[in-house]
């Protein structure tokens, strides 16, 4: 039976010849790790048959990815075995050998194998000549999507002509700086700043603004994030969609704390509700004569209204250790109460409210319009 001796996640030697610039990513840093993954070429070329390769399919050690690569399930203990490819080492096959062994089909479902495995398949597939961008990098990245993540693999390929797409991978032409690739867990990406650049420009504002909101959030330093899109913005002059990445740095803001209210700013600037104040601070005197502050996500200051965006996160944010679900929504409507008792009028909204932005923009204005 396989035996596992191999984890290969570090940078292969030639690409350490060559130091490859990290990028501003203002503090963030992908998080992620990729799998064990195995060629048929490597195992038959270390003497190990197609039908150990299908006693593993079938056990669930080996999960086919695609034609001739597999992710290794099993326990590591860091020797190195048969099978094993880094990243870096670009496209495996073996012409003239037998027919592959086929894993059961409900192991075979491109869709049911993770983002790693995917992006590790791809990378013993292309080698060294691509780099994972646009959605991809943004998933490597940890940024959040308002869906599922695409599962289509997104790399760019420098110097290439053209694009395409084919077997799961769209591959993207394009020129990249040094300072707009990355290396981590032996792959190459695109920097924090290029990456949000391209997901505005292929995926829309949307996408874009609630992808920058959250790294502008997190960043150590917003500002220089900020000028590192415009710089890649400046060395993308002329391609598509770059009006909207522009739009996008030009919205984005590090003051929304998540999805949800990221989509909000967009929902209400488009249905030409006046601008609120981000995470706006009320100072309210108690019954018992005392301060409390209390942080909203939005208000309207001269109307005495604030808004809230009513989403799992928050809710999440607000739990105590040891808190049940109950505590948390009791907690919060005392917090409504106590601003309301203020004179403040409170005004909240879920996900739902947000797939009807019509109906939102309207009864947002039209309580601002009441209370002039």
């Amino acid at each position: 039976m396989l035996s596992v001796r191999v984890l290969v996640l570090s940078v292969a030697a030639k690409l350490f010849r060559s130091v490859v610039p990290l990028g501003f990513h203002g503090g963030m840093e992908p998080d992620f790790t990729l799998p064990l993954i195995r060629t048929r070429k490597g195992f038959l070329d270390a003497g190990v048959g197609d039908s150990e390769i299908r006693r593993a399919l079938a056990t669930g050690t080996l999960v086919r990815i695609r034609r001739g690569c597999y992710e290794d399930r099993s326990p590591v203990d860091g020797e190195q075995d048969a099978g094993a490819e880094h990243p870096q080492q670009g496209p495996a096959s073996h012409k003239g050998s037998p027919r592959e062994p086929q894993s059961p089909p409900e192991r075979d479902a491109h869709a049911a194998l993770g983002l790693g495995s995917r992006v590790a398949a791809v990378a013993v597939r292309f080698g060294e000549g691509v780099v994972f961008s646009h959605v991809t990098a943004a998933a490597l990245w940890g940024l959040p999507f308002l869906g599922d993540v695409p599962e289509t693999i997104h790399v760019t390929v420098p110097g290439a002509a053209h694009g395409g797409r084919r077997a799961m991978v769209h591959q993207h032409p394009g020129a990249l700086d040094p300072e707009e690739i990355i290396v981590r867990e032996g792959i190459r990406l695109t920097a924090l700043p290029r990456t949000l650049v391209d997901v505005a420009r292929t995926e829309g504002f949307r996408t874009g603004v609630v992808m920058a909101d959250q790294a502008l959030r997190l960043s150590r330093d917003p500002e220089g994030l900020r000028s590192a899109m415009d710089a890649s913005i400046g060395g993308l002059r002329g391609t598509g969609g770059i009006g909207v990445a522009r739009r996008m740095t030009f919205f984005a803001t590090g003051m929304a704390e998540s999805p949800g209210e990221s989509l909000s700013r967009i929902v209400l600037s488009e249905q030409q509700v006046p601008t609120p104040q981000l995470q706006y601070r009320l100072v309210l005197r108690m019954p018992g004569g005392g301060l409390r502050t209390f942080r909203t996500d939005f208000g309207w200051e001269a109307q005495k209204v604030v808004g809230e965006f009513d989403g799992r996160v928050k809710y999440e944010r607000y739990a105590r250790r040891g808190d049940s679900p109950g505590d948390v929504v009791f907690r919060e409507k005392r917090r409504e109460d106590a601003i309301r008792a203020a004179g403040w009028l409170v005004l909240r909204w879920t996900w739902g409210d947000l797939a009807r932005p019509d109906e939102l923009g309207r009864r947002i204005r039209e309580a601002l319009a009441a209370r002039r």
